[in-house]
């Protein structure tokens, strides 16, 4: 994996260019290895940011809460709002293991700043047609965190042109006996003339899937194009 100073380079060209309301990821990243001991004391997460009067948490996927010592790197991002998804890099100011703080962990973001795609997910036995695309991409990593389901991604692009993904509800999405929901993961390239592969991370609410409530809801079976296939599948439980 290139190091977390390489993607960070990435993130600020990208944020240069308007193709893309967040930057792409390097090929080698996935889900496991971003949310990870980077080394040297550096520590990186998927988390969901948290506003009120006292200021921006941010609600990590691995690490519990934690509290930016410099949350305008969150502001400079215009990520600054509840419920948005953020893969940060960071080091800890206290002891990460101590749990005499009820309130969380003081962190300073020292390098990776990401502002990650955040959507709930679509019905479409709610809607009157199915106007979502079905261009090929390929899933590289999926994961359940506490509120989110979390799918990175490679496809065909460009600069020039935005793509959008979805998370569609069908007439087959209903759990099945392993407690498994059927959802197809849609990319509309919007007739984009593609120039190079690119990758990037989005986040879908749990709270928009009722079956998610459901006791019996084990994860997720997500039917995507993959170009080889257009049933391709890939399965997720909830840890």
């Amino acid at each position: 994996m290139k190091t977390i100073h390489y993607l960070y380079a990435t993130c600020l060209l990208f944020a240069l260019m308007p193709a893309f309301s967040s930057c792409t990821l390097d090929a080698d990243d996935d889900l496991a290895n971003l949310e990870s001991n980077v080394g040297a004391g550096t520590f990186s997460t998927l988390g969901t940011v948290m506003m009120d009067n006292q200021g921006i948490t941010i609600e990590s996927d691995l690490y519990g809460n934690l509290i930016p010592e410099n949350p305008e790197t969150i502001s400079s991002i215009d990520a600054d709002s509840t419920g948005q998804r953020i893969l940060a890099g960071f080091i800890f100011l206290n002891n990460p293991t101590d749990q005499s703080s009820l309130e969380g962990h003081y962190i300073r973001i020292v390098d990776l700043l990401y502002k990650v795609n955040t959507l709930p997910a679509s019905d479409l036995r709610t809607l009157p047609e199915d106007n979502f695309g079905n261009d090929p991409l390929q899933i590289t990593d999926v994961s359940i965190s506490k509120k989110h389901l979390n799918i990175q991604y490679v496809y065909e692009g460009s600069k020039h042109i935005q793509h959008g993904v979805n998370l569609v509800l069908t007439n087959q999405s209903e759990l099945d006996a392993n407690g498994l929901l059927p959802v197809e993961f849609r990319h509309d390239a919007y007739n984009d003339s593609p120039d190079q592969s690119m990758e990037s991370i989005v986040s879908f609410t749990l709270e928009s899937i009722a079956e998610c409530q459901s006791a019996d809801f084990k994860g997720f079976r997500i039917i995507y194009n993959s170009g080889a296939n257009s049933q391709a599948e890939w399965r997720v439980f909830v840890k």
